[in-house]
C-alpha cells in the first residue's frame, strides 16, 4: 500500500470540509443510502489480457449546501467487482482466432477484488432536481486482491422527491482509477446508482 493516495485523499478531505465551516445551515443537510451496478469498460489496447465483470457497491454519501445550487458531498460504502475467472491468452503478434492454436486459458487469477472507497467532491443543481457532479479520492483495499489506489468520477442524475423530508436519487456516472494485483491499469467503469435520500 503506498502514502499517495492517503495523502491526496486527506488534502481533498481538508479543503471539502473547509468549505463546509461555511456551509449554509438549515434543512438542506441530506443522508442517502444506497446501491450501486457496476458496469465495466474494458481498455482498448493490443495485447489486453483483463476481462472485468460486472460489480456491485453499497455506498452512504452526506451531502451539505454550500449555496442553494452547490452542494458538497462526502461518501464512502463498499465495492465489490470481479474479473472473468477464465483469461485468455493469444499471440498478439499472429491477433485473436476463436480457432487458434496458441489461445490458452488460465484459472491462476483472481475473481473478486473488495475495496473500502472514501471521497469528497461537489454536486451542481441546474434544476431543481437535477445536478451534476463530481469527486475523488482513495479506494483502500479490504482484500489481498485489490489495490489501494486514488480514484475519481463524474456524472449526473436525478432527485424524485417523496414528501418533505424523503426522495429517490438516481445517478449515472464514470469512474477510474480502481486498481487490482492483476493489473496494472486503473479501469474504467459506469456506475448506475439508487440511493434512498433523508434531508434533516
Amino acid at each position: 500500500m503506498t502514502n499517495k493516495p492517503i495523502c491526496i485523499t486527506l488534502i481533498i478531505l481538508f479543503i471539502v470540509l473547509s468549505f463546509a465551516a461555511k456551509a449554509q445551515q438549515g434543512k438542506q443537510t441530506s443522508l442517502s443510502v444506497g446501491t450501486e451496478a457496476i458496469i465495466p469498460i474494458r481498455d482498448s489496447y493490443v495485447g489486453s489480457d483483463f476481462c472485468p465483470q460486472t460489480g456491485l457497491g453499497i455506498n452512504l454519501k452526506l451531502e451539505k449546501p454550500i449555496t442553494s445550487a452547490l452542494h458538497f458531498t462526502v461518501s464512502t460504502g463498499l465495492v465489490f467487482t470481479e474479473s472473468d475467472p477464465r483469461y485468455l491468452y493469444f499471440n498478439v503478434n499472429q491477433g485473436y482466432s476463436s480457432n487458434s492454436s496458441n489461445a490458452f486459458y488460465d484459472d491462476s487469477f483472481h475473481s473478486l477484488y473488495a475495496y473500502l472507497p472514501l471521497t469528497a467532491g461537489f454536486k451542481y443543481y441546474w434544476a431543481k432536481y437535477f445536478y451534476v457532479n463530481a469527486e475523488a479520492g482513495s479506494a483502500f483495499s479490504i482484500n489481498n486482491s485489490a489495490r489501494t489506489s486514488f480514484i475519481y468520477a463524474g456524472g449526473a442524475g436525478a432527485v424524485v422527491p417523496i414528501g418533505p423530508h424523503h426522495g429517490l436519487d438516481f445517478g449515472l456516472q464514470f469512474e477510474r482509477g480502481y486498481k487490482n494485483v492483476d493489473h496494472d491499469r486503473p479501469v474504467s467503469q459506469l456506475g448506475l446508482n439508487v440511493a434512498y435520500k433523508y434531508r434533516f
